[in-house]
């Protein structure tokens, strides 16, 4: 479990079926367990606000957690669990002082897409690998999606309550969701990430649009695809 590493507190969530197999590889963790009949990460993050109402939910195959407000030869990488949990901690109580029910990271990988005079963003869309939710009648998944579930309830909140705290000062990184096992890689494969996305866009109108070939800070993304949006509130 890559994220235990980072943020060896966090609480895993698991089905009851897996509560065993969960606890063989992670003797030390903290297991919380859904029924059986909680299937996908949709219902998961659901039945995750219900039970919980106020908490930070990260992906399983994170491996890095960097801050992009670094100096020249600076390194970027956090590696104490201390600063990390700080981090998350901080973003939560500044949302809450806010008034703000969803709140995230932003995606920016690397310092040189950072934009120091503005570290924060109330219109912006969370990332999946790590975001918050202060519960209430607006942080609900539609059940009926099954993928590009940060970019639904980003819709959702924003759509309610126009506003969406998320901190570009860091980030993390995770592993290639396409090639990793397990997780979301049962459901996604291109004609599944089409459907969800056409379906955002009969939702959601003109803010969620295809999303081009560009520089991410290391390389060149890959080409207009059928599958790859973005989202963006004017």
């Amino acid at each position: 479990m890559k994220t235990l590493k980072l943020v060896p507190s966090a609480k895993l969530c698991v089905a009851e079926s897996e509560y065993a197999e969960y606890r063989k590889y992670n003797p030390k963790a903290e297991i919380v367990t859904h029924p059986d009949s909680v299937v996908g990460l949709i219902p998961k993050r659901n039945w995750m606000v219900r039970n919980f109402g106020e908490l930070f939910m990260l992906d399983d195959d994170l491996t890095e957690f960097k801050k992009n407000f670094v100096g020249k030869k600076e390194p970027c990488v956090i590696k104490d669990h201390v600063k990390i949990l700080e981090a998350i901690n901080g973003l939560h109580e500044m949302a809450k002082a806010i008034g703000v029910h969803l709140f995230g990271f932003g995606n920016k990988i690397t310092p040189v897409q950072y934009n120091e005079f503005k570290p924060f963003s109330l219109r912006s869309c969370v990332t999946g690998r790590s975001y918050g939710v202060i519960g209430n009648v607006n942080t609900k998944w539609d059940e009926s999606f099954t993928l590009k579930e940060d970019f639904l309830i980003s819709c959702t909140v924003m759509y309610s309550e126009g506003m969406i705290l998320t901190d570009d000062r860091y980030t993390f990184i995770q592993a290639d969701t396409m090639k990793n096992p397990g997780g979301l890689s049962e459901f996604r494969n291109t004609l599944s990430e089409r459907e969800n996305c056409i379906r955002l866009r009969q939702f959601f109108g003109e803010c969620v649009r295809l999303k081009r070939s560009g520089f991410n800070g290391q390389k060149r993304t890959k080409k207009l695809n059928s599958f790859n949006i973005s989202v963006s509130f004017k």
